[in-house]
């Protein structure tokens, strides 16, 4: 999914892993058998890459001040996603048998496979609505020359040999991983060893995925906040403080009931203070996981899909690592098994001492601390842009006549190069004295009646700094030719030539100055 992110757009990946597990969803409803069941839920499994497809998109789509949050608040919402279908499939459940299938819970629960099923296809097809860039979307861009067009052997060889992507893959191991492990545990934990029933021990649990809801956000906050004040450093530290908390944290988990016989431990009434430090827990795993998000962005902007799919494999390993290396034996007590997971979680942290730039430095070095050493061994080819760089350079020649309306903010700026740049060198002329006269347009001043607050909409901010500083343009005279913009629109089949002669003579004058008045 990284690599298809990369290449064609994460909102396509995104897009395709609901469109593709909507079938095998429906089929849950007709299995007979266990090679059935499996089959089914295997590919329903391919649905989790929409994880790395969203939080490549997110990535793409938000400022650098601002991407922890949206990252955080995407991912987080996302697993909160699974807490809710825990709480009210059940509810579900109940009323299609009710309404559908009196009596009959065979029918009932395979009737309830329509919900997934219609939210999936639903969600797929909102999600091919979108946009993959700010600018317009991945081909038109590429079609337009703003974007140039992603190579697969340069998005594999960058992103699987940056140092960093892999420390942060560990590292999400010790936070996602934990959080699945812990959710598979908690449920039985508060049952055997608290002594409560089944109903209260899964919607204790519940506490731990329901932190979700805000905390994951925290983790975003806190790395953004550090790092517009610290910058890299800033957020490493974030990360490092926050999964050291959640490794301390579930040490004290375990400490609660650890030197307790089994059979004292229903009448030590310490479940409300596990479940107390069971939240606390569940705020720094999930603040942890947001924390690391927020640094994958600035991994490597030419592979951003591809570190995002390591790092959040990292996750769905670190699960399978945590539970067989600490609760898979039948012997081991659930208590003693928190404490050491939390010993792994502190010290896994200290991994975050390892994250380096050359330019901003680390947690513990400064910029250019390692001379040369480069955390990403293999660099793109000169001159190789990530998935989200446009540059409007590339527009000189001028756009296709097939970039649609997605792209009017590079093709209208394309226009303001060339048409301004001409009027430059006619402009920038010797008078009689040897003086240059200055290449203002005499209409500069005027607002433009045909630019819409709607059309000039889709003028990116960055886009617009980028033609000002190349060009020493006005706000006022890219107006002027916004309306030279707005008419093709209208006739898409005229020449530029043509268009501006039918403007001044729709205008009564035969200058520049004309196009204001059309």
């Amino acid at each position: 999914m990284g690599l298809v992110a990369d290449t064609i757009g994460a909102r396509r990946g995104m897009a395709a892993c609901l469109l593709v597990t909507t079938l095998p969803i429906l089929g849950m409803m007709y299995v007979q058998d266990a090679t059935g069941f499996i089959v089914c839920r295997g590919l329903i499994g391919i649905s989790l890459a929409s994880f790395v497809a969203c939080q490549a998109w997110v990535s793409v789509m938000f400022s650098k001040p601002i991407v922890g949050l949206a990252n955080a608040t995407a991912g987080g919402w996302g697993n909160l996603g699974g807490g809710i279908t825990n709480l009210a499939m059940p509810f579900v459940f109940l009323a299609v048998r009710d309404s559908f299938a009196p009596g009959d819970d065979d029918a009932a629960w395979r009737l309830c496979f329509w919900l997934p099923a219609l939210l999936h296809f639903g969600t797929g097809l909102a999600t091919l609505t979108g946009r993959d860039l700010p600018d317009g979307n991945v081909d038109e861009l590429e079609l337009s020359g703003a974007k140039q067009k992603s190579r697969s052997d340069v998005v594999l060889k960058v992103g699987f040999s940056n140092l960093n992507g892999w420390l942060l893959c560990v590292l999400y191991g010790m936070s996602f991983g934990v959080e699945l492990t812990v959710t598979n545990e908690a449920a039985t934990y508060f049952f055997e060893y608290h002594g409560l029933s089944v109903k209260l021990a899964g919607a204790l649990a519940s506490c731990f995925g329901l932190m979700n809801l805000f905390a994951r956000s925290l983790g975003g906050i806190a790395s953004d906040w550090l790092g517009k004040r610290f910058g890299m450093p800033g957020r490493i530290w974030s990360l490092w403080i926050s999964q050291a908390l959640e490794g301390v944290f579930c040490c004290l988990l375990g400490l609660t009931t650890s030197g307790m016989a089994l059979e004292e431990i229903p009448a030590s009434n310490t479940a409300g203070r596990c479940v107390l430090l069971l939240s606390v827990f569940s705020i720094f795993v999930q603040m942890a996981e947001g924390g690391t998000y927020a640094i994958v962005p600035q991994v490597s902007r030419s592979a951003l899909g591809v570190v995002s799919g390591i790092v959040g494999a990292g996750g769905n390993l670190g699960s399978v690592v945590t539970t067989a290396a600490f609760f898979a034996s039948s012997d081991a007590r659930t208590d003693d098994s928190f404490i050491k997971m939390g010993l792994a979680i502190v010290a896994s942290s200290c991994l975050c001492a390892l994250l380096y730039w050359p330019d901003e430095g680390g947690a513990l070095l400064g910029p250019r601390a390692l001379g040369r050493f480069n955390p990403q061994l293999v660099l793109p080819p000169e001159g190789y842009g990530g998935a989200d760089v446009i540059d409007l350079s590339g527009f000189a020649k001028g756009a296709p006549a097939t970039a649609r309306s997605t792209v009017l903010s590079t093709v209208k700026l394309s226009e303001s190069v060339s048409t301004a740049s001409e009027y430059e060198s006619s402009a920038d002329a010797e008078n009689g004295d040897g003086s240059k006269e200055s290449a203002v347009a005499p209409a500069a001043t005027q607002p433009c009646k045909l630019c819409s607050a709607e059309l000039r909409s889709v003028l990116s901010s960055d886009a617009v700094e980028q033609a000002l500083k190349g060009l020493a343009l006005s706000p006022a005279e890219l107006r002027h030719e916004d309306a030279l913009d707005a008419l093709r629109l209208e006739s898409p089949g005229l020449s530029t030539d043509e268009l501006r002669r039918r403007a001044m003579s729709a205008g009564g004058a035969t200058d520049r100055s004309a196009l204001e008045l059309v």
